[in-house]
């Protein structure tokens, strides 16, 4: 899945295969990597397995991560990377006065760390173009067309399906309907009483026909039985909304 905030992801016990972009690792306990924004990774983990992942807001490092990036996403055990965050993590739990901006500069100062003790690279005008593109389909999901995207990254058609499946990991169709989807799930569970023909029309869907066939695909529900308490599991989320929630049905958010 990939995301526009920051991952860090250190295992905790066991180990755990981690791709990072184009770099593969099979990572043992104590093992720690950073994972820029909009950087398509996964984590596959062994049974009994503990790992611990820490989203940063984009908004916090912003601009950092947008002029520079990390060479290689393993980050060196001379950091110390354990001890800051697990005093992120005291921060979370003792929720003293100020904690969430405790957190806001640990944060930040923990993204600081590492781009100061990690080899890094400038970012090129390719890597901007890619981000806000997908910013663009993200904002105008329920109008914006394949012919728009392709106009706006000034590739050819099928030069820019090549791109978007690299940068994304799927189609430009499935991405958008899985973002028409997102947008459809949040307004059922609003409890603004839509009508399923309002929400498909907000959501960008040309027939109510399309709109349950969709749903019903990515879901396994019809939009009028889709239980209250149902959380989509796609690895694709919309960030700056409050249902963000990157862990899988096996994780914890804390």
């Amino acid at each position: 899945h990939w995301h526009f905030e920051c991952e860090i992801i250190r295992i905790i016990e066991g180990s755990a295969q981690i791709k990072i972009g184009d770099f593969c690792y099979e990572a043992v306990m104590g093992d720690c990597f950073f994972c820029a924004g909009n950087e398509l990774h996964y984590i596959i983990s062994e049974p009994d397995s503990e790992v611990e992942v820490m989203i940063i807001d984009e908004s916090l490092v912003r601009d950092i991560t947008d002029k520079y990036t990390v060479v290689s996403p393993k980050i060196s055990d001379s950091m110390a990377i354990e001890e800051k965050l697990d005093c992120i993590k005291k921060e979370l739990s003792q929720k003293e006065q100020f904690y969430r901006e405790a957190l806001e500069i640990n944060g930040r100062g923990l993204i600081v760390e590492i781009f100061r003790n990690c080899q890094i690279v400038m970012r090129n005008d390719k890597e901007h173009l890619h981000k806000n593109l997908i910013t663009k389909i993200n904002n105008e999901f329920a109008f914006i067309k394949f012919e728009d995207a392709v106009r706006y990254s000034g590739y050819s058609a099928s030069h820019f399906s090549k791109m978007f499946k690299k940068l994304s990991g799927m189609t430009f169709s499935d991405y958008l309907n899985i973002l028409k989807i997102e947008n459809a799930i949040m307004l059922l569970h609003a409890k603004n009483n839509f009508t399923i023909t309002s929400v498909c029309l907000k959501c960008g869907f040309s027939s109510v026909r399309n709109f349950n066939r969709v749903f019903k695909k990515i879901t396994g529900f019809s939009p009028s039985t889709l239980p209250e308490e149902y959380i989509i599991d796609t690895g694709l989320h919309i960030s700056k909304t409050d249902s963000f929630d990157p862990t899988d049905k096996n994780s914890v958010l804390i």
